[in-house]
């Protein structure tokens, strides 16, 4: 556990490591979208140009990606929402052959997906909202893509108004 913390310092600066770290907001947001998604995984990962890294997770079922995990950026599902940035929907991995053999979905056992793009209100891409679970899932509700968009976007905000707290008041964060 000490060498993840370590990771997360190296790459993340004190003031994400300490937004991150202090806001419960975004834990409920986790926590909501696993109830939406009917999935049992959820997570907030932060990419750079090579590497995912997780800064947040809701995780009960212990699915084994934890807080700090860093994987290269180009073998994780999410890698998709930097080449096109709108909502993700893999309800059964194994059916598709464009994501079955990526090595992280062996490595977790991952059947589905849904993963949303974090936008700072400044227009940069900072990361994904992602869900995962073992279990194939149906994503049927109409409003699903709408409502992961609208958490991203608020997770986006609370993350700028804390990693920029100087240029808060001049990008204000609306959700219209």
């Amino acid at each position: 556990m000490a060498s993840h913390e370590t990771a997360l310092h190296s790459v993340l600066s004190a003031d994400e490591r300490s937004t991150i770290a202090e806001l419960e907001s975004t834990s409920a947001i986790l926590q909501l979208v696993t109830r939406l998604t009917g999935m049992r995984f959820a997570g907030i990962a932060k990419f750079t140009e090579t590497d995912w890294i997780v800064c947040s997770v809701h995780d009960p079922t212990h699915l084994g990606i934890e807080i700090g995990n860093i994987l290269e950026l180009e073998i994780t599902l999410c890698s998709e929402l930097r080449r096109n940035p709108q909502a993700l929907f893999i309800p059964t991995i194994s059916g598709d052959s464009r994501y079955s053999e990526r090595s992280v979905v062996k490595r977790y056992g991952l059947e589905s997906y849904a993963g949303a793009p974090i936008f700072l209100p400044d227009g940069r891409l900072y990361g994904a909202l992602c869900a995962l679970d073992s279990r194939s899932m149906l994503f049927e509700d109409p409003d699903l893509e709408e409502t992961l968009m609208l958490f991203a976007k608020l997770i986006g905000c609370i993350f700028f108004s804390n990693l920029a707290a100087d240029q808060a008041s001049t990008h204000p964060c609306e959700m219209a």
